[in-house]
């Protein structure tokens, strides 16, 4: 009975939500309680998922105790607002987990769930993930996009001062650029530009559009180094850097390498990348599955972020190098993006 239970429960996870990065999922089977009674506990975005727990908690027998998320205890303050540099979007709550990603200074966070300090977060990108409530202010959904319509400047490197100290941006951080020249962080404080500089997001687009997708990439992240989970230039990843490079050009797209690798249209491979375009999106995989990115900038080059280099650079996809090999013998997929469109999965479930 147990094991149709666990196996009951496993099929509904992964009909409502297939893929953990962007819904939850997050349900158990207790063990009896003195009197033999069990539970499900858990959590779940999916209202699918949970509507299928409630039948087969009442066809076991079962107590039901899932909440469906957003959890009441964040819908009165909903939205979030990065206020640190980088808020680090962890697998777990707990400072030690594997990072999935990271959100930026200023950027939106949508709440759903609060364990002490902690709190679950979707990301823009569709991605669910916990970070520390230290990392974020909250507020209600008026108060959040309040902030994302004042904030349309990017930081380029910025360094910001005030008289009692300094602060550093990552590169794409969110703030207000104020008709003095100062700007205003999320945190509500406001700062002169000592380094770097602050761009409208009108001229970082306008930046982006004019050069293509690799050279972009090269100008603002080359040295850059690796980091799983990076999204900025402290520290990105294969697909970080390939996400970051296409939302400059107005591109929303997915976070991880195989997700990418659905999106655009396909683009046949050749052993000379004959017909590649520059910006072009090269798949590799590793034991069958898609596990890195890296751009088509012409003339046999390619512009990514390896661990093998260290970081972000340029390589000869075609060279005699070790690397360039085994890049070419992992190549399964050359996928092709236009600008202005979003190819942001779905998450699982409704």
């Amino acid at each position: 009975m147990t094991d149709h239970l666990e196996r009951a429960l496993s099929d509904v996870g992964r009909r409502w939500v297939p893929d953990r990065r962007l819904g939850v999922f997050d349900v158990s089977l207790t063990a009896p309680d003195p009197a033999g009674a069990r539970r499900l506990v858990g959590a779940t975005t999916s209202r699918d998922a949970r509507a299928a727990l409630v039948r087969l908690a009442a066809e076991a027998g079962l107590d039901l105790a899932v909440a469906t998320l957003p959890d009441a205890a964040v819908r009165d303050e909903p939205g979030a607002v990065v206020t640190a540099a980088l808020a680090p979007l962890l697998a777990t709550p707990d400072i030690r987990a594997a990072r999935a990603s990271e959100a930026l200074q200023g950027e939106p966070l949508d709440l759903l769930e609060r364990r002490g300090e902690w709190v679950r977060v979707r990301a823009a990108d569709g991605l669910h993930a916990w970070t520390h409530g230290g990392y974020l202010a909250t507020g209600p959904l008026e108060w959040q996009e309040d902030w994302i319509g004042r904030a349309s400047a990017r930081a380029t490197g910025g360094e910001l001062r005030r008289h009692d100290g300094r602060s550093r941006l990552p590169l794409g951080a969110r703030v207000v650029l104020r008709p003095d020249g100062r700007v205003e962080t999320a945190d509500g404080e406001v700062w002169s530009v000592a380094g770097g500089s602050v761009r409208r997001d009108a001229e970082w687009r306008a930046e982006a559009a004019f050069l293509a997708a690799p050279e972009w990439a090269l100008r603002w992240y080359a040295g850059a180094p690796y980091v799983l989970g990076g999204r900025s230039d402290w520290g990105v990843d294969c697909s970080g850097l390939v996400q970051a490079t296409y939302a400059a050009r107005g591109v929303a797209l997915p976070r991880d390498s195989d997700q990418q690798a659905s999106v655009g249209t396909e683009v046949r491979t050749t052993d000379d990348g004959a017909g590649y375009e520059a910006g072009d999106l090269l798949l590799f995989a590793e034991a069958g599955r898609v596990s890195h990115v890296a751009l088509w900038a012409g003339a046999g080059r390619v512009v990514h972020a390896a661990l093998g280099r260290g970081g972000v650079g340029s390589d000869d996809l075609f060279g005699d190098s070790a690397r360039a090999r085994r890049l070419r013998a992992a190549l399964v997929g050359v996928r092709r993006l236009r600008g202005g469109t979003s190819a942001l999965p779905r998450a699982g479930g409704r």
